[in-house]
């Protein structure tokens, strides 16, 4: 159907509205006939009043006089006048309801043409007045129109809002558990919030959480599903809606919510792509009332008071009545209907969010293939988080890049990351290198200017905000340098880490932020590092301040980024180990966890060491023994240490193999490399290795059938520690029983039948078969081999006639270590030597 041009339209509809008054150009004849009187009704019509009739006097016809006549004709024309207004007046309301039916029907934009005010002539029976603003609204704003609206704009809103940086970075969305209305679900989903938008005439939520934890990923998925036709997939609500992102500081001044409408108008501007400028204020107030604008106010909490109070929807003249609001903490608006929580997830879930991330980004091919590796990598960022064991969506995101870049630009020097910091600063190295293609020149202080900028913007309040475009440039200045214009416009056009706030041309707006908050806290917390040192004072000096900071809990993300770039980078730069803990506690972390903390941060920094380019084989023995040396609290590094075990020195494998027996990791893969180590072309590391599987008590069939096999090792020692290993594990099955009393019985060394008999001991297997071949090994030259039997017999505790009659001979014995054996014994056994003497 072709539209008629909007000019032709509107003439129509004033010519309508305005026709009404008609009457009034008849009823200016009225005044020459003031014998006429007006009937006081909707429909008036002239009623004329006769002269007194005269007495006849004849039938005779009398002569008429010509005026008379010409009054009588005249009388009668106006009659018929009166009657075809009567009818032009019950022809003109259903002229004026026919023709808004059929613009309402075939072209409801066209009422959007209507004047904002319009006024009601005057007639013979009524008065001019100006129709209710309220009526008017109720014609000129009907869902129908704005629908009509919203579905001309759409393509346009939906390409444009698409393209907004914002939306793009968090274009593969995740479903991830949410707390909604305080109760956990699995998935945030359109059909989960359809039923509010469908039901309810309001509804604004509240999308809250910690930095980099998605509330900006969900707001944007909602808007998303908001653009999406009822009888699509995934539909939010019946009617459509066009989603607009506020995430800038309101500049503009003015009372109530004029500098709200303002932005939004501003927003609207950009996003519909029309030269024309929108001056229907009434009309977007209508939109927003109406819920065919999704108003979005992201990092509500970043922002400043000023601009917090301009976006309350506790004000009764708020106008958006479908709003998502994104904060860091838990706003207290009255007018709120729906808040999500945004949840941290844990270890368990890591690689299965990874793998959807993957596959949302079509790069889940790249380890399809080798997915051992793949949870080896998850594995790793398990053990980057730490004792904290849960991570929020961003970290897992930044390491599933890491991932990616590492695997199609086989870069494998990447798999040493161990900590937050240096992912962080892994993902802007990536950035750089993006960058620098693009634009075909270096940038080596990429890290030095990003680390500046973070902390200019976040200075002032400890929190993630904007900079003065015009402080970053003097901060520059001060390092001598003047190139801070080239280097902003670098970072946000090519890395795209900024963001310029305000409206109006890039070059013209004043102000600039981070796009990732978690960024730029870590970024800020490197400089503070760096700039610090090992300065106590300025150190003390920072602590003072952030306790004097309002919100502390606003601040708790800087403040924890700061601990994590003291623990892991303060010892590049000495600083105090009371740094750390200061800021631990000023930001609520519980003082044990955070000695835990410290230890893990240690080994963290040890196991770093061991892959350092420039150490020797002295310092990677000497890490390896300090990582043993800690015990089962760094069994989360075992896994690095097994990349040791086919070291080519001998020191170094001897040292990985100690260590990962003391670290209590008897998970299958470790256990498997240890396993394969009992081969080993050196004695001695077969000998730990064996040893390091005793203490692991990994007690598998497979390790039991190892330990049997190196029973006949040709070294001594080998043979006593894998008859050791045997005992501590445990297993008494018949093999395992005959084989150590054949070692017992066979062997040569005295040493392998003492860890035969002590074997035999921890078994704790009496039966017949044992005691009668403990009961020959009393008689054994060696006095070694026949103190041990003593010892097993006394701890298998049978008190048999046959095993006490042995027992006393031997308190004859010519060894003092046979007698005192014996004794022992026979005490454990009941018996009391001193008696039976």
């Amino acid at each position: 159907m072709v539209k008629p041009p909007k000019q032709t339209l509107l003439a129509v509809l004033k010519i309508a509205l305005v026709s009404t008054s008609l009457p009034l150009i008849v009823t200016s004849l009225s005044s020459l006939h003031p014998t006429t009187k007006q009937i006081n009704s909707l429909v008036f019509a002239q009623e004329n009043v006769q002269p007194n009739p005269q007495p006849t006097a004849s039938l005779e016809p009398k002569k008429t006089s010509k005026p008379t006549e010409q009054k009588t004709q005249k009388n009668s024309e106006n009659s018929d006048d009166e009657k075809e207004l009567e009818g032009w007046l019950i022809l003109i309301p259903v002229l004026i309801f026919g023709l808004y039916v059929g613009v309402f029907y075939l072209y409801p934009l066209g009422l959007l043409l209507l004047p904002a005010e319009l006024k009601i002539p005057k007639t013979p029976i009524t008065p001019e007045f100006k129709l209710p603003v309220g009526l008017l609204r109720f014609l000129k704003y009907p869902p129908r129109v704005l629908d009509a609206w919203v579905k001309k704009h759409l393509e346009t809103f939906q390409k444009k809002f698409l393209e907004n940086e914002t939306v793009e970075e968090r274009k593969d969305y995740v479903s991830l558990p949410v707390e909604l209305n305080s109760q956990e679900i699995d998935e945030l989903t359109a059909e989960t919030l359809s039923e509010p938008f469908n039901r309810e005439k309001r509804v604004r939520l509240l999308i809250w959480g910690e930095g980099g934890s998605g509330k900006t990923t969900i707001a944007c998925q909602i808007a998303k599903w908001a653009m999406k036709k009822q009888h699509q997939s995934k539909a939010l609500a019946k009617h459509l809606m066009l989603p607009v992102l506020i995430e800038k500081e309101i500049d503009n001044t003015g009372d109530g919510i004029k500098p709200i409408m303002e932005a939004i108008m501003a927003e609207i501007q950009g996003l519909i792509d029309n030269e024309q400028m929108i001056v229907d204020e009434l009309l977007v107030k209508q939109l927003l009332r109406q819920r065919r604008i999704l108003l979005i106010v992201d990092g509500y909490s970043e922002m400043s008071q000023e601009t917090q109070e301009k976006f309350n929807p506790d004000l009764k003249e708020f106008p958006a009545n479908a709003l998502i609001v994104t904060s860091r903490i838990e706003e207290k608006f009255r007018g709120i209907d729906i808040k999500i929580k945004t949840l941290r997830f844990d270890a368990g879930k890591l690689a299965y969010f990874i793998e959807l991330y993957l596959k949302e980004c079509n790069k889940w091919k790249l380890f399809e293939v080798d997915q051992e590796e793949f949870l080896q990598e998850c594995a790793q960022l398990a053990r980057i988080v730490g004792e904290q064991k849960t991570i929020t969506v961003l970290l897992a995101k930044l390491y599933a890049e890491k991932m990616i870049n590492s695997k199609e630009n086989n870069v494998t020097s990447e798999g040493s990351l161990d900590n937050i910091p240096d992912l962080i600063l892994n993902h802007l190295e990536k950035l750089n290198r993006q960058g620098e293609r693009e634009t075909r020149s270096e940038y080596p202080t990429v890290k030095k200017d990003a680390q500046l900028i973070a902390w200019k913007c976040l200075e002032q309040n400890y929190r993630p905000s904007y900079a003065e475009r015009k402080e970053v440039v003097e901060a520059f200045s001060s390092l001598g340098r003047d190139d801070a214009i080239s280097c902003l416009e670098y970072f946000e056009k090519h890395l795209r880490l900024l963001k310029s706030i305000g409206y109006g041309e890039r070059k013209d707006r004043n102000k600039i932020r981070f796009a990732l908050e978690p960024l730029a806290e870590y970024l800020a917390a490197l400089y503070l590092v760096e700039e610090n040192k090992d300065d106590e004072e300025k150190w003390r000096k920072f602590v003072a301040t952030a306790k004097e900071k309002s919100g502390k809990e606003e601040i708790k993300s800087f403040l924890l980024a700061v601990r994590d770039c003291c623990l892991a980078k303060g010892w590049e730069f000495r600083v105090a180990s009371f740094v750390a803990d200061k800021i631990g506690y000023l930001a609520g972390l519980d003082l044990d966890a955070l000695q835990k903390e410290l230890e893990r941060q240690r080994i963290k920094r040890l196991v770093r060491n061991l892959f350092a380019p420039g150490a020797t084989v002295q310092d990677r023995v000497d890490d390896l023994n300090k990582i043993g040396d800690s015990g089962s609290v760094a069994k989360f590094v075992a896994p690095d240490i097994v990349k040791f075990l086919k070291d080519y020195d001998l020191s170094i494998r001897l040292s990985a193999i100690e260590s990962l027996g003391n670290l209590g990791n008897a998970s299958e893969p470790l256990v498997q490399a240890i396993l394969a180590r009992l081969t080993d072309d050196a004695s001695q590391v077969r000998d730990l290795a064996a040893e390091a599987l005793g203490k692991l008590g990994y007690a598998s069939e497979t390790v039991v059938q190892a330990l049997l096999t190196l029973l006949k090792d040709n070294d001594s020692e080998v043979r006593f520690s894998a008859a050791e290993a045997l005992g501590k594990l445990g297993s008494n099955s018949e093999a395992v029983i005959q084989a150590i009393l054949a070692l017992l019985q066979q062997d040569e060394n005295s040493e392998v039948c003492f860890s035969a008999a002590e074997a035999l001991i921890k078994l704790g297997n009496a039966s017949e078969p044992v005691v009668q071949t403990l009961l020959t090994l009393l008689q054994d030259d060696n006095l070694i081999v026949r103190s041990s039997a003593t010892r097993a017999l006394g701890n298998l505790g049978n008190a048999s006639e046959s095993v006490v009659q042995a027992l006393l001979a031997l308190l004859q014995d010519k060894y003092p270590e046979v007698r005192s054996s014996a004794a022992k014994a026979l005490e454990k056994l009941g018996i009391n030597s001193e008696d039976e003497k």
